[in-house]
């Protein structure tokens, strides 16, 4: 898979990376930490499924969730730079989305926004989830994220 690209790239080049992740559950970071060494690319993930987990463990200000819904651009981009400081990583990774099958309060589609960190940059994208499972979303959504990684280095 291209997760392991990543994480060969990441090793070869010294780079670290860490997770913010909610819809995805954890599915990000084991791609990583199942390769032998994955301690020296990445120290950890935190999974925020909820907003107050957001709020808590990512110290996001709660009126961002007053001005922008949980799925959008505004927060992932806060959980992507949250991550990479609190666990002063090279690259901080966020996803934050609605997989599936009912929709979250206040949200009108199954979607997911991803917003990569990395050397001053942050890459925002957005996923819609047409017809898939809540199982297929959670695998598209890591497949592009890992290839999105693959091309920022």
């Amino acid at each position: 898979m291209i997760a392991k690209k990543v994480f060969t790239k990441c090793l070869n080049k010294g780079l670290t990376m860490a997770f913010a992740e909610s819809m995805t559950g954890g599915a990000l970071t084991y791609e990583i930490v199942k390769n032998p060494g994955a301690s020296k690319v990445t120290p950890g993930g935190i999974i925020t499924y909820s907003t107050q987990q957001k709020i808590k463990s990512l110290h996001l200000d709660p009126s961002l969730f007053e001005q922008y819904d949980v799925v959008s651009k505004e927060v992932a981009e806060k959980m992507a730079s949250a991550i990479k400081q609190i666990m002063k990583t090279d690259i901080g990774i966020s996803v934050t989305g609605n997989a599936g099958p009912e929709k979250q309060t206040n949200t009108d589609s199954l979607d997911a926004w991803i917003a990569i960190n990395f050397k001053g940059n942050i890459w925002s994208y957005h996923l819609e989830f047409h017809e898939l499972t809540r199982v297929q979303s959670i695998k598209k959504t890591v497949k592009f994220i890992y290839e999105k990684l693959d091309e920022c280095f």
